[in-house]
């Protein structure tokens, strides 16, 4: 049996772990400026990114990827106030890995998956992080379980 750095197995429902390290940082960043404006006597600030902060903290924990083998889908949760979706893995056509670089720095590393719905093309976030490595990583865990139960 193979142990996964990224999910924990459940039966036959695979639970993509929690990533703290890009979005803590965000949180982070976000308080650091409420707090700035607490130090300049600005309220409205403070106020502003506050709120943004918690709010990003709780999409942390709100933010859920589950590979379900009996359901054979895969349901996602992303962000603060998105609904929780399966995506049937009839329709998965492929993963996409988008990585955003600004003056030759990397940005933001996204991993999505892209599906059909009703005959069109959609696209959903799976995961997002600061290197390539990492979400090439994810994508072939994620190849590797789909895999192993394409076979069985």
């Amino acid at each position: 049996m193979t142990q996964f750095k990224n999910f924990t197995k459940d039966g036959n429902k695979y639970i993509m772990k929690r990533e703290y390290g890009f979005s803590l940082l965000v949180s982070i960043g976000l308080g650091a400026f409420a707090v700035g404006g607490i130090w300049i006597n600005e309220m409205a600030m403070f106020w502003i990114f506050g709120i943004l902060s918690v709010c990003s903290i709780i999409s942390i924990w709100s933010k859920q990827v589950i590979i379900d083998m009996d359901e054979k889908a895969i349901i996602t949760k992303v962000g603060l106030i998105g609904k929780i979706f399966p995506i049937p893995l009839k329709d998965f056509q492929n993963f996409e890995l988008v990585r955003m670089k600004q003056y030759f720095i990397t940005t933001n590393t996204s991993l999505n998956i892209n599906y059909l719905k009703d005959g069109k093309e959609k696209t959903a976030m799976i995961a997002q992080g600061f290197t390539s490595r990492s979400m090439q990583n994810l994508a072939n865990e994620i190849d590797e379980i789909l895999n192993s139960y394409a076979h069985s």
